[in-house]
């Protein structure tokens, strides 16, 4: 019964996507006798069941409304999490088509589709490849310096974006190799589309090879990972441009980002992993 009240409690209205739409895509009643990876595993029923996969070629298009900067500077620029810089004026701007890579040498050159989970991972197979969800709009240099690099926190950077972006050991859990760290007002955008990578692929994890990965279908991330994502997601929760991003996405491929309209599923699935 306390669990129904959560998930029922959870169905707020939304900027542009109405509680009633949520509710019918989620059916919270149903869903509260789920726990667990039991959950994560019909959320992915779900989220499979309602994705319609679009080509690789169409995230360009799509990002020229779903990233938008209406939330930061307003200046409708294309939101990069690599450059973007909160508060701040940002050292370089995308807004059209035309910035779309090409090649660079420096960043500022160019935007490109980053996979927040390398696409080297799964050998740039669809649908993962073009899933709007864990592919965002960065900077083409600031990626490739990413590489296919964990995300992790750095004390003491080997290089540094314009925006505050690093690469360098990591400094927290029992892994101590090179990592990337976006800055704070995109770690927990960062962790809830791997989250939702997690549950979404959770059938073909299991045979991927990384340092992020623990080889299994139901926790599917290393435990000191899992621990940064979920850190990251309570420390800097669901803004309003993840809100107009989930939704367009919505649009673009028929499914949505649980963690995004309902953020309690991340402890009510991975809780009990991180707290033993």
């Amino acid at each position: 019964m306390k669990l129904l009240l959560i998930l029922v409690q959870l169905c707020i209205f939304s900027q542009n996507v109405s509680a009633s739409t949520k509710t019918k895509y989620y059916r919270p009643t149903a869903l509260a006798k789920f726990t667990g990876y039991a959950l994560k595993t019909e959320l992915k029923r779900i989220i499979t069941a309602t994705h319609s996969p679009n080509s690789y070629g169409q995230l360009y298009k799509v990002y020229l409304k779903s990233d938008l900067d209406n939330t930061y500077d307003g200046d409708n620029s294309i939101v990069d999490i690599y450059s973007e810089r909160v508060g701040g004026r940002d050292s370089y701007n995308y807004s059209n088509r035309s910035d779309m890579c090409g090649s660079y040498k420096k960043e500022g050159d160019c935007i490109n589709r980053e996979h927040l989970f390398p696409q080297s991972i799964f050998n740039k197979r669809a649908p993962m490849r073009a899933d709007f969800f864990h592919v965002f709009p960065t900077d083409g240099y600031v990626n490739g310096r990413r590489g296919r690099l964990p995300f992790g926190e750095v004390r003491v950077a080997h290089w540094s974006s314009k925006n505050g972006s690093k690469v360098g050991k990591n400094s927290i859990g029992k892994y101590t190799g090179q990592v990337f760290e976006p800055i704070d007002e995109f770690k927990g955008d960062v962790a809830r589309a791997l989250l939702y990578f997690a549950i979404r692929y959770e059938d073909r994890v299991a045979s991927w090879d990384h340092v992020m990965l623990n080889g299994t279908s139901d926790q599917v991330y290393a435990t000191w990972f899992l621990k940064i994502l979920l850190k990251w997601h309570k420390q800097d929760p669901v803004s309003a441009h993840e809100i107009k991003r989930n939704d367009h996405g919505y649009k673009f491929q028929g499914n949505r980002n649980p963690l995004i309209d309902y953020p309690k599923f991340a402890m009510m699935i991975w809780g009990n992993t991180v707290s033993n």
